[in-house]
């Protein structure tokens, strides 16, 4: 689940159950190198939400 509305808590196991299928919260910084100065826990709540912006940081302009 990415966006938002997956940071309402509990709401990737009701969707789980409701759904029958594994879900879990994206997090798009999970295996990425951040700066020391990041706040671990305030990145992985806000993290869902940055998905779009995650992905266009890492694009390539060529």
């Amino acid at each position: 689940l990415a966006g938002g509305c997956s940071s309402i808590p509990g709401v990737d196991k009701l969707l789980e159950q409701r759904m029958g299928t594994p879900t879990m919260i994206a997090n798009p910084f999970a295996n990425m190198s951040v700066s020391s100065n990041v706040k671990p826990q305030s990145l992985n709540n806000d993290a869902p939400a940055l998905m779009i912006a995650c992905g266009l940081a890492l694009r390539s302009f060529d």
